[in-house]
Order: structure tokens, then C-alpha cells, then sequence
């Protein structure tokens, strides 16, 4: 107790939607954040993301695609002000934003628990010298702090990414595709483990997710579900 708040005072949490600093014991994030872009009903019963006619059960990307999930459960979209502040987790190293995201992200899955029945959580995997470049893996970091809300183990060595790829942002929706599927490997898989959460910091076309899902499937894995800070529009 002494070390946290030693720590607090050296390196004060900052809020991850503003980066200003907060003041201890407050909470994770400022108080004049009332209105952040939440998902809103009504949402694809697929992939979650909203959709404007409530009388679609599903988004037009998931009418038209065949996904390798049973479905997910993204918080925002993927607008300011979340969208720079998730892009700083990733490539300015605010590492710390994630433990606001990671309960955020309990807060929407505690509500469907029961029916996944989760074994394990599975975060998309990074290539190893980019990890080394970066020096973290932030779908990992998101997925250890949800461990810790909702008690479900991280396996990060059931996924591998084997090589290299291209930014999926500099890619089309084809392009993206390809671009992962090959990249992504199962490890293995532990016995006991049928029913997984996929855990990223963001879904666009879905590209990511799906070649994760589909090796799972392959693999013996039941049920594929994904949690994921925000979503996008999708394919455009």
C-alpha cells in the first residue's frame, strides 16, 4: 500500500482519454468525461457493431461475411476522442490506459458470462521482433487486466504470429484478409480449453479476428468469442 502510493506520487495516473493527471483515489479516468462513444443499441448481433435500423438483427459486413466467431463485444466506436487515445497505447506507450479499457471491457462481459463459459482468454498475437521493438504486446496487456476482472486465464502462447505483416490500415479489405491469415498459427491447445475470448484493441473488417477464429476452429476450439476496445465502420 505504502509502494502504490509512493509510486502515485512519483508517476501520477494520468486519464487515458485526455492525459491529464488524476487525482488519487478518484478513479481511472477524468470526471468531465461524460460522454465517450459508447456502443449503442441497436448493434449487430454478430460483431456488435451499431447498427441504424433496429429491425436487422445483423450489420451489413456480417450479412455478407462469413466470420470465424460466434460473436462480439466491442465497447466504443472507433471515433475521438478513443480512437487516439487506444492508438497511444499502442504506439506511444501509454501502457497504463489499459487498465481503464481492460474494466470497461468486464463491465459489458459480466453480463454474458454464463452462457460463454470461458476457458481462456486469447489475445491476437504480435510477431516477435516487433514485440521486441515495442517492447509489449497492447492485446496482451488488455487481455492480463481483464484476467483480473473477470477470472478467466490468459493463454498467450496458444496464438502465434510467425512473421511479419503489413499494417492492416494500409491494406484493403482483401488485402487484409490474406495479409493475416498466414501469418497466424496455433500452438496448441490445453486440454479442457473449448470455449475462448479473442481479446484486441481494434476491430475494423473483422480480418484479424477471423483468421484468429478460423485456426482456433481447426484446432478442436468449440466456441470463439472477441472482446475489443472499439470498432469501426468496417468495410468501406
Amino acid at each position: 500500500m505504502i509502494r502504490e502510493i509512493f509510486v502515485d506520487l512519483l508517476y501520477p495516473r494520468r486519464c487515458p482519454v485526455c492525459d491529464e493527471v488524476i487525482a488519487q483515489g478518484t478513479g481511472l479516468i477524468c470526471k468531465k468525461h461524460e460522454s465517450l462513444p459508447y456502443i449503442k443499441s441497436p448493434n449487430c448481433y454478430k460483431c456488435g457493431k451499431e447498427i441504424d435500423d433496429e429491425n436487422q438483427e445483423f450489420c451489413k459486413d456480417c450479412r455478407n461475411t462469413k466470420h470465424h466467431f460466434e460473436r462480439g463485444f466491442p465497447i466504443f466506436n472507433y471515433v475521438e476522442p478513443i480512437k487516439s487515445s487506444v492508438l497511444s497505447i499502442k504506439y506511444k506507450n501509454k501502457r497504463e490506459y489499459s487498465d481503464y479499457y481492460s474494466a470497461e471491457m468486464a463491465k459489458k462481459l459480466k453480463q454474458y458470462m454464463n452462457h460463454m463459459q470461458l476457458d481462456a482468454i486469447i489475445p491476437v498475437p504480435l510477431y516477435k521482433g516487433k514485440r521486441r521493438e515495442r517492447g509489449y504486446n497492447q492485446a496482451e496487456l488488455i487481455a492480463d487486466r481483464l484476467s483480473k476482472h473477470i477470472g478467466v486465464p490468459v493463454k498467450s502462447d496458444i496464438l502465434v504470429r510467425d512473421r511479419d505483416t503489413t499494417p492492416q490500415k494500409e491494406l484493403d479489405n482483401l488485402e487484409r484478409a490474406n495479409n493475416i491469415k498466414n501469418a497466424i498459427r496455433v500452438n496448441s491447445i490445453p486440454e479442457g480449453v473449448r470455449n475462448v475470448l479473442i481479446v484486441d484493441d481494434i476491430y475494423t473488417t473483422g480480418a484479424t479476428i477471423d483468421a484468429c477464429g478460423e485456426k482456433l476452429y481447426l484446432a478442436g476450439v468449440q466456441n470463439v468469442y472477441f472482446s475489443t476496445i472499439c470498432i469501426g465502420k468496417g468495410h468501406v
